[in-house]
């Protein structure tokens, strides 16, 4: 090899992993601001949860009253069935006939074994 390509191979080599280690750079700070959010995200629920959980706790139980039976109505409410449309029938056109594939060799064919 030529002692010039030797040393652009070397440059490539070294510019790779100076590329590799800022990627994983770049991954491990995305990796930390995830793991912010998601922890400032879990407090934020968490502080929801706890000021719920007092509120239920400080209200006063709901009395259960005793059930109230329903009047039966004075008139009786009939529904009249609504009127059902007829669906128009829609007449199919029949199928144009197409000729099929003539199968095997042609008649009158020269190509005969």
């Amino acid at each position: 090899m030529n002692s010039s390509r030797v040393e652009e191979v070397a440059a490539l080599r070294a510019q790779k992993k100076l590329d590799r280690k800022a990627e994983e750079e770049a991954n491990l700070a995305q990796a930390e601001a995830e793991s912010r959010a998601h922890e400032a995200n879990m407090a934020r629920i968490a502080k929801k949860m706890a000021r719920i959980a007092s509120e239920q706790s400080s209200a006063p139980e709901p009395v259960a009253e005793a059930p109230v039976a329903e009047e039966p109505a004075a008139e009786a409410v009939v529904e009249k069935p609504k009127p059902v449309a007829k669906k128009k029938k829609v007449a199919k056109k029949a199928a144009a006939k197409t000729k099929s594939k003539p199968r095997g060799r042609p008649k009158g064919s020269k190509n005969r074994k």
